[in-house]
């Protein structure tokens, strides 16, 4: 008995090999290549401090979409300092320089639908709740993977706290992308 696997979209049938196998495909980069790449929605924040103190909020982002979530696929912690980096979720309205985010398809001329502040300083927020902790040693760098599993939904913020006996200069990336809510 022939048995046809058709497609759900426009009724084509599978194809099979010489040797009777079914002809496959699979998506295997991260989630924020394809979506760079199909939708130029995925982008890098930096902030850059030349000092920070111990116990200040250094970086802060906000998703202001009202139509998609924001996955953090990773962030990136450098310093001339062993630091202590605490990232929190927060409320509040970040108050400091205010950093625009670089579209990693550039091709694209989206923008990111984000309020982020940092490059120094951060004021003005609340801690919701401690979502991470992460260590990096002086002149060294670090990386914090979330694998798209941190989501900011629309207008949830996180924040990134400098814990340092030393203050000191510092650079954060943070790599994100969006996806319309409800998408898969």
């Amino acid at each position: 008995m022939d048995v046809n696997i058709r497609n759900g979209n426009d009724g084509k049938i599978a194809s099979v090999s010489s040797t009777n196998r079914l002809n496959v495909s699979a998506k295997t980069n991260p989630r924020i290549f394809y979506t760079s790449r199909d939708n130029g929605l995925a982008f890098n924040a930096i902030a850059t401090s030349a000092t920070n103190s111990a116990g200040e909020f250094v970086m802060t982002m906000k998703n202001t979409s009202t139509t998609r979530n924001l996955f953090m696929k990773h962030i990136e912690f450098h310093s001339t300092n062993d630091v202590v980096w605490q990232i929190f979720e927060v409320t509040g309205t970040g108050v400091g320089t205010a950093i625009v985010p670089s579209n990693l398809n550039l091709g694209s001329g989206l923008s990111a639908e984000v309020d982020c502040v940092g490059s120094g300083a951060v004021t003005g927020l609340t801690e919701v709740k401690q979502i991470g902790t992460h260590r990096s040693q002086a002149g060294g760098d670090s990386e914090m993977n979330y694998e798209n599993a941190l989501i900011l939904t629309p207008n949830s913020q996180i924040a990134i706290k400098y814990l340092s006996g030393t203050a000191g200069a510092n650079e954060i990336d943070m790599f994100f992308h969006y996806e319309d809510i409800g998408a898969r």
